[in-house]
């Protein structure tokens, strides 16, 4: 059984504000949490998918492995984000990506069949549902369209400055959420090209590194590198 501060945060989630309290009540029996370390899997690509989940703390990274055996990460599931709960409206009934904790991590398994139930005798939960994925999938479009519309040098330049914790600042510090390499996979590019980039922005005064800490110190210039 969930502890208070679980079911505290699953009834301020999206997805379970679509439900009465005695709804929810009904469907806390079937939510566990789960606490993952560092690089540990919570399913893998072909595994039989009965739940979905909500990122308590933490992040966890989905990908898949190239017939070579190398890492594509499709996406990263920061806190409070769920994932493979489109899969429970799907006949497939198997994880189509790799799940695995980037750091100390905690998710809540929601068991996927008595969710979807609760669902289909609400017409109206599953209205306010259905408005909540259509967000995420608008944001995955977002996504789908920097990758395949816009060079490397654009995508890095989106993706440092879209991390700026005020995107009016000149200048700004922040730190990398993930590791390098998970961030070239990520925008479609090779650890080498990230590299090279990060040297020219560098070398145009747009930034300065150190280890993980980003110190930008021409804002709109890191926004328009690549344009």
């Amino acid at each position: 059984m969930i502890d208070s501060a679980v079911e505290s945060f699953l009834a301020g989630h999206f997805l379970f504000q679509t439900f009465s309290e005695e709804q929810r009540q009904k469907l806390l029996p079937h939510c566990r949490l789960i606490r993952l370390k560092n690089s540990e899997t919570l399913f893998n690509q072909g595994d039989e998918s009965k739940h979905f989940y909500i990122v308590k703390s933490g992040s966890m990274q989905l990908f898949r492995l190239s017939p070579e055996g190398q890492a594509k990460v499709m996406e990263v599931i920061r806190e409070g984000d769920p994932f493979a709960e489109a899969l429970m409206f799907l006949e497939k009934n198997h994880y189509p990506l790799n799940a695995q904790a980037m750091g100390d991590t905690m998710v809540v398994a929601i068991v996927s069949q008595p969710y979807k139930s609760l669902l289909m005798a609400d017409p109206q939960a599953a209205m306010h549902l259905m408005g909540g994925m259509a967000v995420k999938l608008h944001k995955r479009i977002n996504e789908i369209e920097t990758l395949t519309l816009q060079n490397t040098r654009h995508r890095l330049g989106n993706y440092l400055s879209g991390l700026a914790p005020d995107p009016a600042a000149q200048q700004c510090l922040f730190e990398l959420p993930m590791a390098k390499q998970l961030i070239a996979s990520q925008l479609g590019m090779q650890p080498e090209t990230f590299s090279r980039l990060i040297k020219e922005m560098k070398d145009q005064a747009l930034i300065e590194v150190n280890g993980a800490e980003i110190r930008v110190k021409d804002l709109p210039g890191l926004r328009a590198f690549g344009h």
